[in-house]
């Protein structure tokens, strides 16, 4: 049932009458500020100590059996504190150790969106700053805490930077199956796996998804958010998708996962797995640029909420519709107010009109047949948003 309950989740505030942006995201997506990446990039590679209470330290190696590792999992814990959060530590596997932040959602805080790394590093030894794998990524989900701080979403977003991935993804895999064990709603994972570096300086990025769960309907997700905010990045999609990655933890529990990643294929960072792996061969508006979409892609699924969106949403709707979720037809009904609109209209996650109807009585049944999965916006013509009601249509 968990599986078959998984949404697709998108923005949008004050969505009818609408333009396709959400003036909240693109808020976040301005927000995104490179010199706040390179400022706890350069902590994180041991470029610049930092003290945790007891005294300045260069986390000079993230490798899970070097001390650095646990320095480093101190670092973010204090970072995520210093930006108002209450950070929590999952342990698993003797010494490894995931630091997670949860900021709860309005409306549906048990659905999750995940935006997650991986902080530990290759390769063994005392040298293993990590910029690009996955430096990158750790401070990116940092980078989202930050400009997601002061925004209440309807769904829970979390926070996730896991450990000991070059181990075998153990962090992710503890983190998924306890939450496979539990029956939990994770609606979505992006994770950012190597995201700085831009050899040939053509921009491209990477998108690995796969028939498992919503994973295809997250794809998409990030697509719409790259051509909507006019972000305009030169994307490649691996479908099927490559497993050496957390997201295939959440992939093997069948929740919907995607991976963003630099041109690892035909365009490989050649420091690797090395002791070269530092921040100064990282593209730093390219990272920028991924972090944007990735932020942006979390943002739109975790859905941006404000005090009177929560307050419409929760008092009694004009309408219903039965049921919902649905698969094939859906009927209306109108609660005691008659017909308040002979045109009905359904509107895809971006505010195009997929289709219209005519329903003068309470009761009728609508087709949903040739519908994608996914969610939409059901909405008599010429009412208010408090109108506005959601329908997940199911395969």
């Amino acid at each position: 049932m968990r599986n078959g309950m998984v949404l697709l989740l998108a923005c949008l505030l004050n969505v009818f009458p609408a333009p396709a942006q959400s003036p909240v995201v693109q808020q976040i997506l301005d927000a995104v500020n490179t010199d706040s990446l390179v400022w706890r990039a350069q902590r994180l590679t041991g470029q610049v100590a930092v003290d945790v209470g007891s005294g300045p330290q260069a986390i000079l190696s993230r490798n899970s059996f070097q001390p650095g590792n646990a320095l480093a999992e101190a670092w973010l814990q204090q970072e995520f504190t210093r930006m108002g959060y209450a950070p929590t530590v999952q342990a698993f596997s003797g010494n490894g150790a995931n630091v997670l932040v949860e900021k709860p959602g309005l409306l549906h805080p048990e659905r999750k969106v995940i935006i997650c790394a991986h902080y530990d590093a290759m390769p063994g030894g005392t040298t293993a700053p990590g910029a690009d794998d996955d430096g990158s990524g750790t401070c990116a989900v940092l980078e989202a805490a930050r400009v997601m701080a002061g925004q209440d979403f309807e769904n829970t977003v979390v926070f996730a930077l896991w450990d000991k991935e070059e181990q075998g993804m153990l962090g992710s895999a503890y983190y998924a199956s306890a939450a496979a064990g539990n029956d939990e709603q994770i609606t979505a994972v992006v994770n950012m796996d190597a995201i700085g570096y831009d050899g040939n300086g053509d921009g491209l990025l990477r998108i690995h998804t796969r028939a498992v769960g919503n994973s295809i309907a997250l794809k998409d997700s990030m697509l719409l958010v790259n051509t909507t905010y006019g972000l305009s990045l030169p994307i490649a999609v691996n479908n099927p998708g490559e497993t050496y990655s957390d997201h295939a933890s959440f992939w093997s529990e069948g929740y919907g996962a995607i991976l963003l990643i630099e041109d690892f294929d035909d365009d490989p960072n050649p420091h690797y797995h090395s002791p070269t792996d530092e921040l100064q061969y990282i593209d730093t508006a390219y990272w920028t640029n991924l972090t944007r979409i990735a932020i942006g892609t979390t943002a739109v699924l975790a859905i941006p909420a404000g005090p009177v969106d929560i307050h419409e949403m929760k008092a009694q709707p004009v309408f219903e519709l039965w049921p919902n979720p649905a698969k094939g037809s859906v009927e209306l009904r109108y609660n005691g107010a008659g017909a308040i609109g002979k045109n009905v209209l359904l509107m895809d996650a971006i505010g195009r009109v997929a289709r219209e109807w005519t329903v003068p009585v309470s009761g009728q049944r609508l087709s949903l047949e040739e519908l994608s999965p996914g969610t939409y916006f059901v909405r008599p013509t010429g009412q208010g948003s408090n109108t506005v009601q959601r329908l997940v249509v199911m395969p």
